[in-house]
């Protein structure tokens, strides 16, 4: 189902391939020869959702924009040839060309991953991380920013003492708040306050 979102309709290139049951809302771009298959959500914010050509995105994988309304914008772009397995959640990121992101893995805002990359399944790569060229995450690993480069580990706790510095909610939400509640609060009256403002119309033609 195409959806147009404050009149940005999605792009479908004639020799792409959506199945029926996938939904494309907004600002998105799918190039040639792609594939989108049953149940995968594609969703634009606003910013872009771009794929390339011949990009294969499998069943119920979630790949979303964010922001730029009322919190930091963050577009996502796919390279040619790369393979989004089943299940994944990208959001607002960048993954490069001929990467392969294995079943149910998680990439957030900001993140980039080179081309070539390698993402293991259930592998989480969190925000402002950057894979470079031909990196791996390894599987049920959580690749984090640190000031040479980045560090994939197995080991939760070590990845959660490597990013304290890192302010998830300031980069996600531009917002900062000594106080839980507080802080909170004013995410969620950023968050109703933008996605009651979306017109949201379904198209009539398929792609």
């Amino acid at each position: 189902m195409l959806i147009s979102r404050d009149n940005a309709i999605p792009f479908v290139h004639p020799s792409a391939r959506v199945a029926t049951s996938a939904t494309l809302v907004g600002n998105v771009h799918v190039g040639a020869r792609a594939f989108v298959d049953h149940g995968v959500v594609l969703e634009s914010s606003g910013p872009p959702v771009e794929l390339g050509d011949e990009v294969i995105v499998f069943a119920g994988a979630i790949v979303r924009s964010v922001g730029g309304s009322s919190r930091p914008a963050f577009p996502v772009r796919i390279g040619n040839r790369t393979l989004v397995s089943p299940l994944c959640v990208l959001t607002g990121c960048h993954i490069g060309t001929q990467c392969y992101v294995a079943t149910a893995a998680i990439v957030l805002q900001g993140a980039v991953v080179g081309d070539q990359a390698r993402i293991g399944a259930g592998a989480i790569v969190h925000a402002t991380t950057r894979i470079p060229d031909l990196g791996r995450v390894g599987m049920r690993h959580v690749a984090v920013p640190t000031a040479d480069g980045f560090l994939s580990t197995a080991d939760v706790e070590v990845a959660r003492r490597v990013i304290a510095a890192v302010d998830f909610f300031d980069t996600a939400f531009g917002a900062v708040d000594a106080d839980q509640a507080h802080l909170h609060d004013e995410v969620m009256t950023r968050l109703l306050n933008e996605v009651h403002s979306w017109q949201d119309v379904p198209q009539t033609d398929s792609p």
